[in-house]
C-alpha cells in the first residue's frame, strides 16, 4: 500500500512526459514492493519556498506498511532525492521527505483493512 504523496513548486508543464509513472516504479523499487500496491500523486505547480527562495523544492510523504525504519528510510531519500534531482532539477537538500509507517488496521483496502486480510 506504499502511498507517495509529492508537492512542488515545479509547474506542471516542466514535468517530463511519463514523470507520474516513472515515479511510481521509482517508488516500489525504493520500498521493495510491488509496483501494483504503490499509488503516486503529484501536486505540481504549488505556492512553495524553501530556505527563503522559490528555486525548484518539493515536500514528500512516504507511507507505507512496512519497510519504514533509520537504516530503510536513509536509502530510500537517497534514491528519491536522486532522481528528483535528475528528472526535476531539485537539490536534495531542498526536499523533505516524510516517512510514515502504517499499522495494517489503518489502512482501509477492498472493503476491510490489511489486518483483516
Amino acid at each position: 500500500m506504499p502511498c507517495f504523496i509529492f508537492f512542488t513548486n515545479v509547474p506542471a508543464t516542466d514535468l517530463p512526459d511519463g514523470f507520474l509513472l516513472e515515479t511510481s516504479k521509482v517508488i516500489a523499487k525504493a520500498i521493495r514492493k510491488p509496483e501494483s500496491y504503490v499509488t503516486v500523486r503529484i501536486h505540481p505547480g504549488q505556492m512553495m519556498t524553501h530556505g527563503g527562495t522559490t528555486e525548484p523544492c518539493a515536500n514528500s510523504e512516504l507511507q507505507a506498511i512496512g519497510h519504514i525504519s533509520a537504516e530503510e528510510n536513509i536509502q530510500m531519500s537517497k534514491e528519491i532525492s536522486e532522481f528528483l534531482q535528475q528528472k526535476l532539477s531539485i537539490d536534495p537538500k531542498r526536499n523533505y521527505i516524510k516517512f510514515t509507517n502504517m499499522e495494517r488496521f489503518e489502512v482501509g483496502y477492498a472493503g476491510t483493512t490489511f489486518a483483516a486480510l
